[in-house]
């Protein structure tokens, strides 16, 4: 019997109508979660065929030798940019800041659908009413999350500015890909005062914070007061404290540096009490308004008269384990606000409306504080205005912190040119009345190599490949400074080591590699692109600072797929 094309039809309409029922049964069996039409973007194949790289530009080098980090700028799409880091900072990270589009339909938030779009487009900002919107938005976060999470250390954390618009949605979204035990918690920074005439119900003064750890290794460094009764030289009928001062000391301690945070309390005498700053001239306090109200009212200021001025202490009262100043609460009333940041911004460049709605130094700088070493590695992949690096290159500047920031953005309506990275070099080298805050700057922006554009590879590109390689493999290893450069193999060096990496399909300029290795005076990072381990190892077997290190696989198999080697390497 013949199968005509009715027959055909309606066999197609039966198996498609399995499908469906199979589909609301694979629903069904979901206990809770997040489910969303997850959409793929038209560029994710890129890094499935070809080495996302980091292509230094070293023209926009900032080097200063003054012993302060160099950070690290990075230009391009952050989901190449993460997919590099993934092999150069996989497990290195220890605390990430962003602040992603909060899909508010007028945010600029842009989604390059791959259902209807076959290159690279610049792709259409997303209304409110699209019915898309959500799914969208959490298929763009979702497998950049997925590739952040990777980056972190054990003891790291992730912390997400958000609005009402997907806070709920990104939530569950970060439950699945952090894990549901590893929610720290939401933090309210309360953004502005007043205002709201655009508001439709309430004045929104608010945003949120999510915070997440990579496991509950992660550690909230509270300030503490050691417990040492013996120092707690005061007693009143509450038990025994000891004073810390009220006022603000050390670094940031003056008015202009917290403004809000200079007002006046009433001492003893009934007279107003104003903070002063180390230097004797205006200062600040160390908590805000409300705190302090909330010590005055519970009898927590203790006073001390010196000469003719009276002096307020906060009393911290005796604990058996340790003496605590009061947890950092979940709502940040006098942190900073988002006029703060405008304002910080117009200081830098000197005019109004360089960058719409800018997050404070300060804000992030609080983050980053409490939640990472002094020597801590910082991540933020939606840079926009460089907010991260400029509170990351403060913090080192008051705590003498050897902090290191990685920065990544896009150049979409010029941000990186007129604004990151202008920013960047204002703070470190200084501008109006500010002095520089130092450091350095190696700047890259992604580029690719691989399979697709080298199917008939010459010896050029092969080369290109093996000297971008060799350049991921140096930023690993944060050896970001170029020693030698040839044909064969490349050295790397920063002030503690050098890495090495030799890529010639054959061994005969190898012996040149070992001799160039023996002639430097620093512990040396080597990699081999060898199938022959047994060949190179011996080599260096006598040698107790050279360490050999295993090339990472995804760069591996882009090496395999030009070279046309079909063995196991």
């Amino acid at each position: 019997m013949t199968t005509t094309h009715t027959d055909l039809k309606e066999q197609e309409i039966f198996r498609l109508k399995k499908e469906i029922e199979r589909l609301k049964k694979a629903v069904k069996k979901q206990k809770y979660g997040l489910v969303w039409m997850d959409v793929p973007e038209a560029f994710e194949d890129d890094v499935e065929n070809k080495l996302p790289i980091l292509r230094e530009v070293p023209e926009l080098a900032i080097s200063n030798d003054d012993g302060k980090p160099t950070h690290i700028l990075i230009e391009g799409d952050n989901y190449h940019a993460l997919t590099c880091l993934n092999y150069t900072h996989k497990g290195k990270i220890d605390v990430i800041y962003i602040d992603p589009p909060y899909n508010t339909g007028s945010d600029g938030f842009r989604y390059k659908d791959k259902r209807v779009l076959d290159k690279f487009p610049d792709g259409t900002e997303v209304p409110k009413d699209n019915p898309f919107r959500h799914s969208y938005w959490l298929s763009f976060m979702r497998k950049r999350l997925e590739l952040s999470r990777d980056v972190l250390k054990d003891t790291g954390a992730i912390f997400i500015s958000i609005d009402n618009n997907e806070l709920a949605q990104l939530k569950l979204l970060c439950n699945e890909i952090f894990g549901e035990k590893n929610y720290v918690g939401t933090l309210i920074w309360r953004k502005k005062e007043g205002g709201g005439q655009t508001d439709t119900y309430f004045v929104t003064e608010h945003e949120y914070v999510l915070v997440y750890c990579k496991t509950p290794s992660f550690k909230w460094l509270d300030e503490t007061i050691p417990s040492d009764e013996a120092k707690l030289n005061k007693e009143d009928s509450k038990g025994k404290f000891t004073a810390v001062k009220l006022a603000k000391w050390g670094n940031t301690a003056r008015k202009q540096d917290r403004p809000k945070m200079y007002f006046s309390i009433k001492s003893p005498e009934n007279k107003n009490v104003y903070p002063i700053a180390p230097d004797g001239g205006d200062g600040r306090w160390r908590v805000g308004k409300k705190r302090m109200d909330f010590i005055i009212k519970n009898d927590l200021v203790f006073w001390q008269k010196k000469e003719d001025r009276w002096i307020p202490y906060e009393k911290i009262y005796y604990d058996d384990e340790e003496v605590k100043k009061i947890k950092e609460r979940s709502i940040l009333y006098e942190i900073a606000t988002t006029a703060d940041g405008t304002s910080e911004l117009t200081s830098i460049f000197g005019k109004k409306d360089v960058f719409e709605n800018p997050k404070p130094s300060e804000l992030v700088k609080f983050f980053l504080k409490y939640s990472g070493t002094e020597s801590a590695m910082v991540l933020d992949f939606f840079a926009g205005s460089g907010t991260t690096a400029h509170a990351v290159m403060k913090l080192n500047s008051e705590d003498n912190g050897k902090r290191q920031c990685v920065l990544v953005t896009n150049n979409e309506g010029k941000i990186m040119d007129e604004v990151c990275y202008p920013r960047i070099r204002k703070v470190i080298e200084g501008y109006g009345e500010q002095a520089g805050l130092g450091g350095s700057v190696k700047y890259y922006r992604t580029d690719f190599v691989g399979k697709n554009n080298i199917l008939s590879a010459d010896d050029q590109d092969k080369i290109d490949l093996a000297h971008h390689a060799s350049e991921l493999l140096a930023i690993a290893e944060n050896t970001l400074d170029q020693v030698e450069k040839n044909a064969s193999f490349q050295v790397f060096e920063n002030k503690e080591r050098y890495t090495a990496v030799y890529f010639q399909e054959t061994f005969e300029q190898f012996e040149h590699f070992v001799e160039k290795i023996a002639s430097l005076e620093k512990p040396v990072s080597v990699y081999v692109f060898s199938w022959e381990k047994e060949v190179f190892i011996e080599e260096f077997e006598d040698s107790k600072s050279i360490t050999i290190k295993t090339i990472p696989q995804p760069i591996l198999e882009i090496y395999k797929q030009i070279y046309n080697l079909s063995v196991n390497l």
